[in-house]
């Protein structure tokens, strides 16, 4: 998977849970997620995130 921008996760969060939520996790994300990396996977799960289900919000766009 590619490495995707704090501001496009931010915008698939926003689609896919609402604006509520992704403010509440804006200043929790990096400037840049790289889906492979164990340390980003692991900062999404501790926000209630997996990339499968980023990938499945943007049905699959990444």
């Amino acid at each position: 998977m590619p490495v995707v921008t704090k501001a496009h996760t931010l915008n698939v969060i926003r689609r896919a849970y609402g604006p509520d939520f992704a403010e509440s996790v804006k200043d929790q994300l990096p400037d840049h997620l790289d889906l492979d990396a164990p340390k980003d996977r692991e900062t999404l799960f501790q926000l209630g995130l997996t990339p499968d289900r980023l990938m499945g919000a943007l049905g699959g766009e990444y």
